[in-house]
């Protein structure tokens, strides 16, 4: 099969930050094959798009959760069709992204099918592609969509460019080594580690490394921004610095960019670091998408707790706490995090 001479492409991509990183390399091959790409996404997905130089514009969808029902981006849709593009596809198999792509208007609508999907949302697809080895890492799980219409590139990685201004920005902030830390889980509380444990864990290092700073961001909820304060209450000292609104994309991926590693959990910033080509030690409560979004090679050190609402299909943590995660030593963080700053930050 010879991969589709698109010359206009519409990609639907209705994630939040982790989704849109592991997007990037799929939407970049994309437009390195000749076609001039436009991603249907959400907000915060636009803001790190923006500094993809491939990305031509994005059509924005204001989802949050819960999401407003589909129907909702009618009039999105309606300008979409008219831009006739000759293909539209979706990475991700959710109903929400079948629907946008069957009703994009494009030539060829070709979608990811998980299985789950229901027959209305796949209804107006012209072509499925039901491949997907969840032990891959998503980014490559993406490209293998790609590598089934027959393209037959390698992976181009990821590209950014980051205005002045937000680079000078996190310049004026520190001129010590820093660490960025992200203690929060958009996704689930389930997914975090007890605040204790990070002060703890702080403690121990900067005993070992008592120039670090510990730069610590969250997504800008109240309940992030509590979970911030009270981080930096427990720490009491003042190498923790924390950004308890929340910060712009550019300006995050710029903080990122110029700390020496990152530290967190299974969340969106931690898949950026990664992108952005940090050590990382992240801790993840073992689940059935894991090997997908955990960070893999010599720069990245991954703690996986083994949970037994996994093991038993239940949920049984009470309080949105993981007794699974909790068990997790905080001397052994500290060491962890030790092993991935460079030597330059440890004198």
């Amino acid at each position: 099969m010879s991969f589709p001479e698109w010359k206009k492409v519409l990609v639907v991509d209705l994630g939040f930050l982790g989704d849109t990183v592991h997007s990037i390399p799929a939407i970049r091959a994309l437009a390195l094959s000749g076609a001039k790409v436009d991603v249907m996404t959400t907000p915060v997905g636009a803001e790190l798009l923006s500094l993809v130089p491939e990305v031509n514009r994005t059509w924005i969808i204001p989802l949050r959760k819960p999401s407003p029902p589909p129907w909702k981006n009618l009039g999105t849709l309606c300008s979409i069709r008219k831009e006739k593009y000759d293909g539209a596809f979706t990475f991700a198999g959710s109903d929400r992204n079948l629907f946008c792509t069957g009703w994009s208007g494009a030539q060829d609508r070709v979608a990811h099918l998980t299985g789950r999907n229901s027959w209305p949302a796949r209804w107006r697809l012209t072509r499925a592609v039901s491949l997907r080895d969840r032990t891959q890492p998503v980014f490559e799980q993406r490209l293998a969509v790609l590598r089934e219409l027959g393209w037959s590139g390698e992976n181009p990685g990821w590209a950014w460019r980051i205005p002045k201004e937000d680079a000078a920005w996190i310049q004026s902030q520190s001129a010590d080594p820093f660490l960025h830390l992200s203690i929060s889980a958009a996704s689930s509380p389930l997914n975090e580690w007890p605040l204790d444990d990070w002060a703890e864990a702080l403690r121990g290092l900067w005993q070992q490394a008592p120039r670090v700073k510990i730069f610590a961001t969250g997504a800008g909820s109240e309940r992030e921004n509590a979970r911030l304060r009270d981080l930096s209450v427990l720490a009491a000292d003042p190498r923790l610095q924390i950004f308890p609104e929340r910060l712009s994309i550019p300006r995050l991926v710029a903080l990122v960019q110029a700390g020496c590693a990152h530290a967190g959990l299974d969340s969106g910033v931690l898949h950026l670091a990664v992108a952005l080509g940090k050590p990382t030690v992240s801790l993840f409560r073992d689940s059935v998408g894991r090997p997908g979004w955990a960070p893999r090679g010599k720069n990245h050190q991954v703690r996986v707790s083994s949970c037994s609402c996994l093991e038993s299909g239940d949920i049984t943590c009470e309080g949105g706490r993981a007794r699974c995660l909790a068990q997790i030593p905080s001397a052994e963080v500290s060491r962890m995090i030790l092993h991935a700053l460079p030597s330059e930050a440890l004198g």
